[in-house]
């Protein structure tokens, strides 16, 4: 196991430099000069060009890039165009509450997909599996700009339960329909892996043998089906959770939710470079961390990769 994790931890720091340096190469190409930005719309082309030489601008991408990548070894992240803030104070004030929306959608993703994943197993081919499969497909089916837009207007609008949009504190109401949205999807598609996991399963001999000991179907599914079944589950949750990272800043901007993902987004509309690149390069290290711990957890809870290992 020590060695899977050294042997990741050895290629992150080589993927995190090749994906910063990406960053910065599809940011360089983008239109706008920030030197403009940061003077103004309407000041002189000798103030443009005086921020432009100490801005460092008007070196060599490649120069610039080697720059940036000390600045932040050094903990030295830039400011903001837009507020004048330290980007690395901005970064910490918002990505907890991506993390927080992500692990809220993630939890109840498992919840939904694995009850309805296991019940679709349980009674296959019949009315519940083919109505669970149908909703499943459907969740998968739908964008997740119009299931939010539809959520919003069922629960905030028509109903009133929850509010449709703002920020709260953790056990806030605010935060449930912006999990609710990016977790749906997620369980739909964690449901079709559990039914099919649990339908592997099924006719295994340790299976049988416990059917045929007359144990209640009950204890079959959750003590020797359900175990069983959870390592393609968690191989999935693994990934899923990294697009949920990914994909998060949609939600954050239609919900107004204050996270990572909206402040990259207000960032990338103002041309804000300095606090875009950091955006990106903070999602882009919370996915690569999170397929490392799936990777090690995969490992811890399957025995064949440590006997391979061992052996």
């Amino acid at each position: 196991m020590l060695k899977l994790i050294g042997s990741r931890l050895l290629v992150l720091p080589l993927l995190l430099l090749l994906l910063s340096a990406l960053i910065f190469a599809l940011l360089y190409l983008l239109p706008g000069d920030p030197a403009r930005i940061m003077a103004g719309e309407y000041a002189s082309a000798e103030t443009v060009d005086r921020i432009r030489v100490q801005m460092g601008f008007d070196r060599h991408p490649a120069i610039q890039y080697l720059t940036y990548v000390r600045d932040v070894l050094q903990g030295e992240w830039g400011r903001s165009y837009q507020s004048n803030r330290l980007v690395l104070e901005d970064i910490k004030q918002v990505f907890p509450k991506t993390i927080k929306v992500t692990l809220a959608a993630e939890i109840i993703s498992i919840i939904l997909g694995v009850l309805f994943g296991v019940l679709a197993a349980v009674r296959r081919n019949s009315w519940i599996d083919r109505s669970l499969m149908t909703v499943s497909v459907l969740s998968l089916s739908m964008p997740l700009f119009w299931l939010a837009l539809l959520l919003q207007l069922l629960f905030a609008m028509r109903l009133g339960w929850l509010p449709p949009s703002g920020s709260g504190d953790l056990f806030s109401r605010y935060i449930i329909l912006p999990a609710l949205t990016l977790a749906i999807p997620s369980s739909g598609y964690l449901a079709r892996i559990t039914r099919a996991a649990m339908l592997d399963t099924q006719q295994a001999d340790y299976v049988l043998t416990a059917r045929s000991k007359g144990l209640r179907e009950f204890s079959v599914i959750t003590k020797h089906m359900l175990p069983n079944a959870w390592l393609p589950i968690i191989s999935v949750i693994g990934v899923d959770l990294a697009r949920l990272l990914a994909g998060v800043a949609i939600i954050e901007v239609i919900y107004a939710w204050p996270g990572l993902g909206k402040y990259a987004f207000d960032a990338l509309a103002h041309r804000d470079f300095p606090a875009l690149q950091a955006s990106l390069n903070v999602l882009a290290a919370a996915v690569l961390f999170v397929n490392l711990g799936s990777d090690v957890l995969y490992g811890l809870a399957d025995p064949r990769v440590r006997a391979e290992e061992n052996g």
